[in-house]
């Protein structure tokens, strides 16, 4: 994982001018950990036809979101593969809270991973994508976005048979030896699910000093 400070500048260097370049994006998207907003929050602003639902189970970061655009929808909420609830671990480094525990043998042998501290746990209110989907009775949703600390695969696998309704997904997965959060899928698994799905690996970004990568699939 990567500071705080450096990690939004990487965001907002990476989305700044397709933000910019792309105005009358028109359409539905889901951004499933969502923290301050630095991937989406910055096409809403600039494209009212664009509505975008943003899970963020960390009520602090999610407070921070409410009211700042209208089509900007905050649900302080996880995804996962049951509609209920669950235990939030809460870290140090804010954008690294999970719905899975660090590894903390895995922690001592990543870069910058003196930063990773579980400071305690919540319980959290938790949704399947495809219960959502149905109760916002959402036809067809244009990108899927998953920054969910090793839960990504399990939010993707939460659309259930609604998955066919995605179009685009952009998605985090370890490919460090030891990834820092017990049960995080592999690369591999998690572009055989997708390629399963009819989806189509487009773009692969790493990050986080070579330890992470951005995968974006689309629908073949």
């Amino acid at each position: 994982m990567m500071p705080l400070t450096e990690w939004i500048g990487r965001a907002l260097r990476k989305f700044g001018t397709e933000i910019l370049s792309s105005r009358g994006i028109r359409g539905i998207w889901i951004d499933v950990g969502a923290h301050h907003g630095e991937v989406t929050l910055g096409y809403a602003n600039h494209n009212p036809g664009l509505r975008i639902y943003a899970f963020e189970p960390n009520l602090r970061a999610a407070a921070k979101l409410f009211g700042l655009a209208p089509n900007y929808v905050v649900i302080p909420m996880a995804v996962a593969e049951s509609d209920g609830c669950a235990d939030f671990h809460l870290n140090s480094f804010e954008a690294s809270s999970s719905l899975l525990s660090l590894d903390h043998q895995a922690v001592k042998s990543w870069v910058r991973g003196e930063l990773l501290k579980e400071v305690g746990t919540v319980t959290v209110p938790t949704v399947r994508l495809d219960t959502f989907m149905e109760a916002m009775c959402i036809n067809t949703v244009d990108f899927l976005k998953v920054d969910a600390q090793g839960m990504d695969l399990a939010v993707i696998r939460s659309a259930g048979d609604r998955i066919r309704d995605i179009t685009k997904i952009t998605l985090e997965v370890s490919i460090a030896p030891a990834p820092v959060y017990i049960n995080s899928p592999t690369k591999e698994e998690v572009i055989s699910f997708l390629k399963s799905a009819g989806f189509s690996l487009v773009s692969a970004e790493k990050q986080s000093f070579d330890q992470e990568e951005d995968l974006t699939f689309v629908r073949s």
